[in-house]
């Protein structure tokens, strides 16, 4: 399985979309900010499931703060981690991950793009979705993540 995730569009909707039509994906995830930018994707790529969560940016919407959804049998959580303080460091949001059993966490928010593994979970924000973003593959119980330049 192939998951495409970007976060913190911004109103950047033309990358994403190009990136999505040179990865043709099996999942889209969009990390917040700017959920209208998520659902512009929904529309344009119809038959490619998407999943998101909102950001700090994204008051008026109905997304929730936090995601668990399973992919290829790997527990994965979704969240912008602006609720777990991750502009100062990712203590709390690996707590959280950990406590809720994750394989994969997903969290944007410092527009910074990161890849850890911590322990048996994987942790990454994939950067400001207007410059970059994230490729996740699952293969043979197996995660790899790699950043992909949007420029």
């Amino acid at each position: 399985m192939n998951i495409l995730v970007f976060s913190d569009s911004h109103g950047e909707t033309a990358l994403m979309a190009d990136m999505v039509r040179k990865v043709s994906p099996d999942c889209i995830v969009h990390l917040g900010d700017y959920d209208k930018d998520a659902k512009a994707l929904r529309t344009r790529f119809p038959d490619i499931p998407l999943h998101m969560v909102r950001g700090n940016c994204d008051v008026l919407s109905s997304a929730s703060d936090l995601e668990e959804i399973i992919l290829a049998e790997k527990k994965v959580i979704l969240t912008h981690g602006h609720p777990y303080h991750v502009k100062e460091n990712y203590q709390a949001l690996t707590n959280m991950g950990h406590c809720a059993g994750a394989d994969l966490l997903l969290f944007g928010h410092t527009h910074i793009p990161y890849y850890e593994q911590v322990g048996n979970m994987h942790v990454l924000n994939p950067g400001s979705a207007q410059k970059s973003c994230a490729l996740v593959r699952i293969q043979d119980g197996e995660i790899r993540c790699e950043h992909l330049s949007l420029l």
